[in-house]
């Protein structure tokens, strides 16, 4: 949902305040593309709240209440009806917040005419499914917005599931701790596993901003991306290789590279989806009677160049687009799970973690790929 919001209220803040990006202007362009880029700042700045507000409060508050007399399962309970409470908080507040005539000139369009009967609608968002899937392949923004998703989903279930496990199998699991002795060692896992979490995610916090706000953030070789997958393969190889036995200011390094990479992504991939919805593609007005079809008209035909252009967004697809989008980081989330858990049964606790460090290194191909064709077409 906040991917598809998010194009729109770029659009709506531009028409508030009259500044309309005009299609041969690339001062107001770049102007709309650093709204993109802030607000998907500010979106990743409130996602590193979310996730500090679930390891400092939510994890360990079963712990808390059961030291007060709540029953283990009255505690666990506990905890997920108060994070269901916020969630329908977080629901309230978006209802009463968001602005309701958020809709652009591209989504009300008569060329766009929207379906009144729930299958009438189904059947138009499946008719404009492929159509998003070639904009992923037409545009290289897009794409590359589609490919950074991927790497940001398996880099949060990376430092959510895959840590605390790396951290439990160095310790807990060691054979050559006595069985009276795990239990003192699954209590410092535990305890060193939430101290790189927190540490990851505060730091994904910190960068959120910084990301939003990159000077480069335009460039054709998109330097956030190439930052956060530098910092995501350094790290993850480094963190598969480091003893996670204590808690060392070396490993607290890593887990915060770990937490650049995953919210330089998420919030690069929300820039670059928000700013290819609203990118305008340009086509002449063209009428019958500018054929050039008789000397005539050859004239009027041959002056379209210096007519209006007709503007034209993607807007009437930005629900479909955030769903490809989606789509990509939940299929990161089946692959990093699935393969990742086998990987690291088979073949060693720090195998997903070379997994991850993949999927980076993936990306910043894609990143370097898509730079050397924009290059590549404006030189020629």
């Amino acid at each position: 949902m906040v991917t598809a919001i998010l194009p729109s209220m770029v659009s709506k803040a531009s028409s508030d305040t009259g500044d309309q990006p005009l299609p041969d202007s690339a001062s107001q362009t770049q102007t709309q593309k650093s709204r993109h880029s802030r607000l998907a700042g500010l979106v990743g700045l409130f996602t590193g709240v979310g996730a500090l507000l679930a390891v400092g409060v939510y994890l360990p508050l079963p712990s808390r209440l059961q030291q007060l007399g709540v029953s283990s399962e009255k505690a666990l309970a506990d905890t997920y009806y108060l994070a269901g409470a916020t969630g329908i908080v977080v629901a309230i507040a978006c209802y009463l917040g968001l602005d309701p005539e958020i809709e652009t000139a591209a989504t009300r369009s008569e060329s766009f005419p929207k379906a009144r009967s729930v299958a009438g609608r189904i059947s138009q968002s499946l008719a404009y499914l492929p159509e998003a899937l070639k904009l992923g392949l037409k545009i290289p923004s897009l794409g590359l917005a589609f490919l950074a998703s991927f790497v940001a989903r398996s880099s949060s279930v990376g430092i959510s599931l895959f840590i605390p496990l790396f951290v439990n199998a160095r310790l807990c699991n060691h054979p050559a701790h006595e069985v009276e002795d795990v239990k003192a060692h699954c209590r410092q896992a535990y305890v060193i596993a939430a101290q790189l979490s927190g540490v990851s995610q505060l730091f994904a916090l910190l960068f959120a901003p910084i990301f939003g706000y990159f000077p480069f953030r335009h460039s054709r070789f998109h330097v956030p991306l190439v930052v956060a997958t530098l910092s995501g393969m350094v790290g993850y190889i480094a963190f598969a290789e480091m003893d996670t036995s204590e808690a060392s200011p070396a490993l607290f390094v890593i887990v915060a590279l770990l937490g650049i990479s995953q919210i330089g992504a998420i919030v690069s991939s929300l820039s670059l989806v928000s700013s290819s919805v609203t990118e305008q593609s340009l086509s002449p007005q063209v009428t019958d009677a500018a054929t050039p079809s008789s000397p005539d008209n050859h004239e009027e035909a041959v002056s379209l160049l210096d007519r209006p252009s007709r503007r034209q967004t993607h807007e009437h697809l930005k629900g479909t687009i955030a769903g490809v989008y989606s789509f990509a980081g939940s299929l990161a989330i089946l692959i990093l799970t699935k393969f990742g858990g086998l990987m690291f049964d088979r073949l060693g606790s720090g195998s997903p973690f070379y997994l991850l460090a993949f999927f980076n290194l993936g990306l910043l191909v894609t990143v370097f790929g898509c730079g050397a064709l924009e290059s590549y077409k404006t030189l020629g």
